[in-house]
């Protein structure tokens, strides 16, 4: 991985960090974060899913994911909401599959179970922000981490030159 690609990464990753608090502290508390569609920060909703989306798709085991929010977005709540909450349960749902399937980090995997409780006691929307917020950690953790093994493997590469 090259720098311009972990600075792109690294961008959709504090992007998708701030996005809710931004909608938060825009328009107020909705019920979701779906329900900013119908909002002025319609823009922001869809910019920020497709870069998410974009970057999932580039990961290996997070192709899955990256479809079912590219069709979230596609669905909007207010003309499907339906179809739109099954495929945004499906996404939240299917973030599971990459997070069980990592070796490392496992402590977000159990991290992201606990978005269950939070919507019990405080709603959808604060479901949805601790998942997109765990996500977002482990993202960055996984980012940071590999960065720290390629910066590793050039120092023994440039020790082994001289």
């Amino acid at each position: 991985m090259n720098w311009k690609e972990f600075v792109v990464k690294l961008l959709v990753i504090m992007v998708s960090f701030i996005y809710p608090f931004v909608l938060l502290s825009v328009e107020g508390e909705l019920g979701s974060i779906s329900q900013y569609w119908n909002t002025s920060l319609q823009p922001l909703f869809i910019t920020a899913n497709v870069m998410t989306a974009y970057f999932f798709f580039s990961i290996d085991n997070w192709k899955l994911p990256s479809y079912f929010l590219v069709l979230l977005t596609a669905f909007s709540v207010q003309l499907y909401p339906i179809t739109h909450d099954v495929i945004a349960t499906i996404f939240f749902i299917s973030c599971l599959i990459p997070l069980f399937k990592s070796k490392r980090f496992r402590y977000y995997t159990y991290s992201y179970f606990l978005s269950v409780p939070i919507g019990l006691i405080w709603g959808l929307l604060w479901l949805e922000i601790w998942g997109m917020f765990i996500l977002c950690l482990y993202h960055l953790h996984t980012l940071i981490y590999t960065m720290w093994i390629f910066h590793k493997k050039d120092k023994i590469e440039e020790s082994l030159e001289n």
